[in-house]
């Protein structure tokens, strides 16, 4: 099983995208509910505002991805595998 075998399976990097997608949705409300106790005014002020906001906007990304990358490649590759035992 290589790595471009499970890079190029389609719906791989759809899938990629929404779970990244949604890890920053849940992280960010969860910073939000424990940092903040639900203040979006301080929130908003302290993360996306001046210099912060591309500093936050690309550690979300990035954490997006990485997270969406890894979980979809090993959900990915564990589907090719047991599909290649069936065989």
């Amino acid at each position: 099983m290589s790595f471009k075998e499970v890079v190029e399976v389609k719906g791989f990097w759809k899938s990629v995208i929404i779970l990244g997608f949604a890890f920053m949705l849940i992280y960010n409300a969860i910073d939000l509910l424990f940092s903040y106790g639900f203040s979006f005014d301080e929130f908003i002020a302290e993360k996306l505002e001046g210099k912060m906001l591309i500093r936050f906007l690309i550690a979300n990304i990035i954490g997006g991805f990485i997270y969406g990358f890894v979980v979809t490649f090993l959900q990915f590759r564990g589907k090719l595998k047991r599909e290649k035992v069936k065989q």
